[in-house]
């Protein structure tokens, strides 16, 4: 080889160096990239899901505090005519027949005015 030989041959080998480091510095940075944004997609699927499942607790428990809401309703309302028939008057009859009670005949008004010598009015 000739001088001028050896000369271009450094020429083209320090050229070629140059740019082995800028394309391996593009190919960190690619990488780098890649990384981030796969770390960022896996961290969104993670939150999608912990919403989702949050969700799905949370309706859970809706339904089973409006089933037992209105369980409660159905109860009130058996209740409700449980206390209208004992205040009517024939289940008062029945009881007073329970109990033995008799039903007053005669009715007789006290005038207090009489009794204390003081009229009222």
């Amino acid at each position: 080889m000739t001088v001028i030989g050896l000369a271009q041959s450094n020429i083209i080998k320090s050229k070629s160096s140059v740019y082995r480091e800028k394309t391996c510095c593009k190919n960190k940075a690619n990488k780098f990239l890649a990384i981030a944004l796969i770390f960022v997609i896996g961290l969104s699927v993670f939150f999608y899901l912990f919403q989702v499942n949050n969700i799905s607790t949370k309706d859970y428990k809706i339904r089973e505090i409006k089933k037992q809401a209105s369980e409660i309703e159905n109860r009130n309302k058996i209740l409700q005519v449980s206390v209208s028939s004992l205040k009517s008057i024939n289940g008062l009859q029945i009881k007073t027949q329970d109990f033995d009670m008799v039903a007053a005949q005669e009715i007789e008004y006290v005038n207090l005015s009489a009794v204390n010598g003081v009229a009222i009015k």
